[in-house]
């Protein structure tokens, strides 16, 4: 069975986007079919990948705009195992386009029931925000992966997405939480040794073994267009993104 994971945070800047596109990497390393979805106007998943989003014929607009049809016609392959839904800016009038279509939060899902069954996994890059991807993406979603940046306010945003994520469940039953998993540690700093121990406390066994360091790599890889483990295949980050694959992949949805 595909398993449909929406990466979700409200909050901006906490490594959705990196995560999104190292995970798949490392996923499509260990042999998995991936498929990942671009569904934030800035288009940074689509230009991790190496791809510049104003020279793609179709896009995840384009798949929104045509539900009935397979978005296979937009989808790009990458490498052996690994395939992109692109986006580009159109993404952010489509929002308004489809504000009084009726059925709007289930676009995502019916475009990809045609084709869904080719993939091991479909990893979906919303935007920071609650508004109509991110509900597209955690209505078609069966798990959510919610990366936390070790902060002040990460305990508020994680509340938050819970709320959210309970209210999505009325309508997509199956939705449930993955795993919360903590990015740009650096266990040098006692903020972040201390919101990752008061996070494990809070949410337990929902938090991932594995952490993502604060890493110059990883901050370095998408202006090449590659994810980790082709930049720098030995450095702590694409190290670190291997063993987060190898955890969620050994876990029975």
């Amino acid at each position: 069975m595909t398993r449909i994971i929406a990466l979700a945070n409200q909050k901006g800047g906490v490594g959705k986007t990196t995560t999104t596109l190292n995970l798949g990497a490392a996923l499509a390393e260990r042999g998995r079919r991936v498929l990942l979805v671009d569904l934030d106007p800035q288009s940074n998943l689509t230009i991790g990948v190496g791809l510049n989003p104003h020279e793609q014929e179709h896009t995840s607009y384009d798949v929104l705009h045509n539900p009935t049809h397979s978005p296979d016609f937009a989808v790009q392959h990458i490498s052996e195992h690994l395939s992109l839904m692109p986006a580009t800016l159109e993404m952010a009038a489509a929002e308004l386009e489809l504000a009084g279509q009726i059925g709007r939060e289930f676009l995502l899902r019916d475009a990809l029931s045609h084709s869904s069954r080719r993939y091991d996994y479909i990893l979906i890059d919303s935007p920071p925000s609650l508004g109509l991807f991110t509900l597209n993406a955690l209505v078609t979603a069966t798990e959510v992966l919610i990366p936390v940046q070790l902060e002040v306010y990460a305990l508020k945003g994680l509340a938050q997405l819970q709320q959210t994520i309970t209210l999505v469940q009325r309508i997509n039953p199956r939705l449930e939480i993955g795993g919360i998993l903590c990015t740009m540690v650096d266990r040098r700093k006692n903020l972040s040794v201390g919101v990752e121990s008061r996070v494990r406390e809070l949410f337990g066994a929902l938090v991932y073994q594995t952490i993502i360091p604060d890493n110059v790599r990883l901050a370095e890889a998408p202006g090449a267009g590659q994810p980790i483990i082709e930049y720098d295949s030995s450095s702590a980050g694409a190290q670190a993104y291997r063993a987060l694959a190898k955890e969620i992949d050994n876990v029975e949805a």
